[in-house]
């Protein structure tokens, strides 16, 4: 009898342990390249971020503004969707992103700093796209439009996109 009370409790007391949430030595990181594709680097941690309703990728993100905000600093050459509804401040080095999407009614800031920095980028569809590359950062890169006016100053696409003064399509 004493036997079964014993072993019960074992069993319940190892159940509970599966209910405890603490992190694990065996996920922590130093940068986003330390973690597997689905996860990024948060304080020290590889996490993933999509269920709290942020983009995966976000370093930080900010639900309870309008519009979201998600910032993003190299995706570990994973490719990039910045939603409906967000503001995406995306920063890449040399080789650090895959391609970039800014999809409708999203607004990007993206910065691709050093070889190969980033993929193709196409905004498209975004309300606002500001995208400043140097040092052969960017790809292929396709600016948001209002019929023939791209952010562009020649109106055609590439090579960067501007919702400021000049670039005559910002819609947010």
């Amino acid at each position: 009898m004493i036997l079964r009370a014993v072993l019960a409790g074992a069993a319940l007391l190892a159940a509970m342990s599966c209910l405890v949430d603490r992190k694990s030595d065996t996920l922590a990181c130093s940068t986003s390249a330390d973690c597997a594709t689905d996860r990024t680097c948060a304080d020290g941690y590889c996490v993933t971020q999509g269920s709290s309703g942020c983009p995966d990728h976000c370093l930080t993100c900010d639900t309870t503004s309008t519009p979201h905000v998600c910032i993003v600093s190299d995706t570990a050459g994973d490719n990039f969707t910045c939603p409906s509804g967000f503001h995406c401040l995306i920063n890449c080095g040399a080789g650090a992103c895959g391609d970039i999407t800014c999809a409708g009614n999203s607004q990007c800031t993206i910065s691709c700093n050093g070889a190969n920095a980033c993929g193709d980028i196409t905004c498209s569809n975004a309300c606002a796209c500001d995208v400043t590359c140097n040092g052969g950062g960017c790809q292929l890169i396709h600016c948001p439009h209002t019929g023939a006016n791209y952010c562009t100053a020649d109106h055609t696409d590439g090579p960067a996109c501007t919702s400021m003064a000049g670039g005559r399509c910002n819609s947010c």
